[in-house]
């Protein structure tokens, strides 16, 4: 009897960690999934900002374009067209392959290049951003 009582004292220390480690686990989950919603609200509205930034400064070019057929000459209009493609192209739900880094960044490429082929100067119409891409 006597090494029953020593036998559970010394592994009482083992299930106590197991069930410590088991809590911290599921606490854990808790606060992530918190602060991923926090993160994902405070970076979802920047990109959206961003993007309706684009797409309206898009829109508009194109909507010139037809309004004034050969102020903008037939290679921006394949540039325009083509941000607006990448615009369309970015989900609207975050799963697995969103690459919105990798997105925003190209449609950010395509913007300045548009940009400065019509002329126009691209830093003074950029959202500030606080995202880096």
């Amino acid at each position: 009897m006597d090494d029953d009582v020593v036998n559970s004292i010394a592994n009482m220390e083992d299930e106590f960690e197991d069930v410590g480690y088991l809590e911290g686990l599921e606490a854990g989950k808790v606060i992530g999934r918190i602060e991923g919603r926090e993160m994902g609200c405070d970076n979802g509205l920047s990109i959206g900002r961003d993007l309706g930034f684009y797409q309206g400064w898009v829109q508009q070019w194109l909507r010139t374009a037809n309004v004034r057929p050969g102020l903008v000459p037939d290679r921006v209009l394949k540039k325009l067209t083509a941000l607006q493609n990448a615009i369309n192209e970015v989900p609207m739900a975050n799963g697995e392959g969103a690459d919105f880094g990798d997105r925003l960044k190209a449609i950010q490429l395509k913007f300045k290049t548009a940009s400065a082929l019509l002329g126009v100067n691209a830093a003074a119409e950029l959202p500030n951003s606080e995202l880096s891409y």
